[in-house]
């Protein structure tokens, strides 16, 4: 028997929560890492942080899967609830003491988002949604944005990976060309968040992971903004564009030719 949303939600809020708070707790431990790369940070942090999220949902659901960052090579069992699971949405920023941080847990059914947590313990934020309730943070319902046009608006984003100058931030370049303002804040589950929350009006980033976006796209949904898939490179890897109603064309109209680049 599959649960309902709001039994999925209780679950993912208890995990998100569970696994957010060990973080904060552990934050001396901020330079506790694994390796340290170029664009990236792999922290002993992040593994607990899953191993607390796993536990705490298979001790409710033990025959779902579990899709994580930490774990995502693993072979999932064959069922329709699968969990979504992004430990340390924003490690790097984590690891430099800025706050934009959050642990991010959503419950799929037929890998369609059902129920999310967002939570972000720094800023003492929680946000979730359900597919058949309104979506909040810290219980307060969240609306969109009602910003009308593109060059109103401000666009969250964040520079392509690539060794070659040239690309790293033509995406960035033309957000800026187009929008208000843009700004780059390092944790893309919360950046989608933002917009749902009507704190900025878009986000788009040409490459993230499933587990940056599952229960963020949710929570964005459930506010009343669009969030799309623009391009799929592999089964987890993608461009993903978040934003109020009004500016969804326009922006996308503005990205998708550079994806063909």
């Amino acid at each position: 028997m599959i649960p309902s949303p709001s039994a999925l939600l209780n679950v993912a809020r208890h995990a998100a929560c569970t696994a957010g708070d060990h973080v904060l707790t552990q934050i001396g431990r901020r330079n506790d890492t694994d390796a340290v790369l170029r664009n990236d940070i792999k922290h002993k942090l992040d593994r607990e942080s899953q191993e607390i999220a796993t536990a705490a949902i298979l001790a409710s659901y033990p025959d779902h899967a579990i899709l994580g960052e930490e774990t995502y090579q693993a072979i999932l069992p064959d069922t329709p609830v699968r969990w979504v699971i992004d430990p340390i949405d924003g490690t790097v920023n984590f690891t430099h003491g800025l706050p934009i941080w959050c642990c991010s847990v959503a419950a799929q059914i037929n890998q369609r988002t059902v129920a999310a947590v967002v939570y972000a313990p720094e800023l003492r934020l929680r946000f979730e949604a359900r597919v058949d309730g309104p979506a909040t943070c810290n219980d307060v319902i969240l609306h969109a944005s009602t910003t009308p046009r593109l060059d109103q608006a401000l666009l969250h984003t964040g520079a392509e990976k690539t060794e070659n100058p040239n690309q790293s931030f033509r995406f960035l370049t033309r957000i800026a060309e187009v929008a208000q303002r843009p700004r780059v804040l390092g944790s893309a589950a919360l950046d989608i968040c933002w917009v749902a929350a009507g704190k900025t009006d878009g986000y788009f980033e040409p490459s993230i992971y499933i587990w940056d976006m599952a229960a963020a796209s949710l929570i964005l949904e459930r506010s009343g903004g669009i969030g799309e898939i623009l391009h799929r490179y592999d089964e987890y890897r993608l461009a993903f564009l978040a934003t109020n109603p009004h500016i969804h064309k326009p922006l996308r109209d503005v990205i998708v030719p550079l994806l063909k680049k």
